[in-house]
């Protein structure tokens, strides 16, 4: 049985277990899940805050997020780190991994790692950086989470290599094409 841990459009199948990433205010509970706040659309945070608690509580629930940090958005740094400081609390409270989101902010991301001293796994998803990034994250305890692009870039494939199993997973993320792992086996890079 394989695990994809991230994904907004595969469904689960006999050999894979999806995790389908949900917004809260429209939210599908019928299959395993993450739900968050992606610090993309934060105009009406605090409704999606209220409508996130309970399904957070929902038996499919396997995960909160996405959630986490972008600085290449208009929406301001402090606000989004108010808002994934929420999201760690709540895994936190409920036991659950946190999936984030991280664009250019590596550093904020481990820091809020060390701040809290968060107990629960941390998954970085589509992670594209090189080995050095990967090895701060995971040196915190921070795993990483591989979509498609593993399968083209060379990169990538040098820091999968090189990283320990416990830490890296899988996705789906966007694609339309099914969980990656697959083909990862096939080009025998595990």
């Amino acid at each position: 049985m394989y695990l994809d841990v991230h994904s907004h459009t595969q469904h689960s199948t006999s050999d894979t277990l999806v995790i389908r990433n949900q917004y809260p205010l429209t939210a599908d509970t019928s299959e395993p899940f993450s739900v968050g706040i992606h610090p993309w659309f934060l105009n009406d945070f605090e409704a999606q805050w209220n409508a996130l608690i309970p399904l957070a509580q929902h038996f499919n629930c396997w995960a909160i997020g996405e959630c986490g940090l972008d600085k290449n958005v208009t929406s301001p740094l402090p606000l989004q780190q108010e808002i994934f400081l929420r999201h760690i609390e709540l895994a936190e409270s409920l036991e659950l991994p946190l999936i984030i989101h991280c664009v250019k902010a590596y550093a904020e991301v481990i820091q809020l790692r060390k701040r809290t001293r968060s107990q629960q796994l941390w998954i970085l998803h589509g992670f594209r950086k090189n080995l050095k990034v990967a090895q701060e994250l995971i040196a915190h305890g921070i795993a990483i989470s591989f979509g498609t692009p593993l399968l083209y870039s060379h990169q990538l494939q040098e820091v999968f290599k090189k990283i320990s199993p416990e830490y890296r997973f899988f996705e789906s993320d966007d694609s339309i094409q099914p969980l990656v792992i697959k083909q990862v086996k096939q080009a025998r890079l595990i």
